[in-house]
């Protein structure tokens, strides 16, 4: 039962930690319009710190490019729009800039558009085929495939490692909690006010530890399904040799 009310309660810390992100965002754009380019690039690398996703990291990284390029660091300016549209060659700026800035995005564009042009296709991975090789003179050699067990080790290691990605997460809210009350925040302004954050911190560690040691057990459980169900060594071997026009079996039981 516990189990399932934690599957159940996975999703706030995800959708707290995009909302997070989110808060982070509106309050870079205000310093942006504000011209306070400066702590609004602290607030940035504040942001990185947070759980986020490939959207999340393009516009940061665009919105880097603009404020150093407002504080006149060009090429520190170029190289992170550059971080940005490599994951997002297509990504537009989230706010509206001047025309030079606009160029020189544009400039950046068609360098990673050409640069990711001139890159050599990766090579197609060929499936793991269990190929049989027979030769005139060879006998005829068959390789194990993995059991059942270990074909299914997957779905505990990702419920495992999603358990703990989420106990993570919670875990950084609850030092961001105590940051709160370490760093006397001016919107602590109470001694209840202080004991509401200090109970969030506390929530929010008991989940993440919950958490942590789900996705540890589910870890260990694909682990274990991993290496029991290893193709058996002792399992009965039989094979066919050909030598001019005789065939012969030859072969061990264990």
């Amino acid at each position: 039962m516990m189990a399932w009310l934690l599957v159940l309660a996975l999703p706030l810390p995800a959708l707290a930690a995009r909302e997070s992100i989110r808060n982070h965002l509106v309050v870079i754009q205000q310093l942006l319009g504000s011209t306070e380019y400066e702590r609004a690039l602290e607030q940035i690398q504040v942001a990185r710190q947070e759980r986020h996703g490939t959207d999340e990291d393009v516009t940061l990284s665009l919105y880097e490019g603009i404020l150093l390029y407002e504080l006149r660091r060009k090429d520190e300016a170029r190289a992170a729009f550059r971080r940005g549209l490599l994951l997002r060659p297509e990504a537009e700026l989230p706010v509206p800039v001047s025309p030079k800035i606009q160029a020189d995005v544009d400039t950046v564009r068609r360098e990673v558009e050409a640069e990711l042009k001139a890159m050599p296709h990766p090579p197609t991975r060929p499936e793991d085929v269990r190929a049989v090789t027979v030769t005139p003179d060879a006998p005829v050699q068959k390789t194990a495939a993995p059991s059942g067990l270990r074909r299914r080790a997957w779905i505990p290691a990702v419920v495992g490692g999603a358990f703990a990605v989420a106990g993570g997460v919670s875990l950084g809210f609850s030092r961001a909690q105590l940051n709160l009350l370490r760093d006397d925040d001016p919107r602590i302004v109470s001694r209840a006010d202080a004991e509401l954050v200090a109970r969030r911190g506390r929530n929010w560690q008991t989940a993440g530890v919950s958490l942590l040691g789900v996705g540890a057990a589910g870890l260990l459980t694909a682990a274990g399904m991993y290496l029991l169900g290893a193709p058996d060594d002792a399992a009965p071997s039989l094979a066919v040799g050909t030598h001019g026009s005789s065939a012969f079996l030859y072969g061990r039981w264990p």
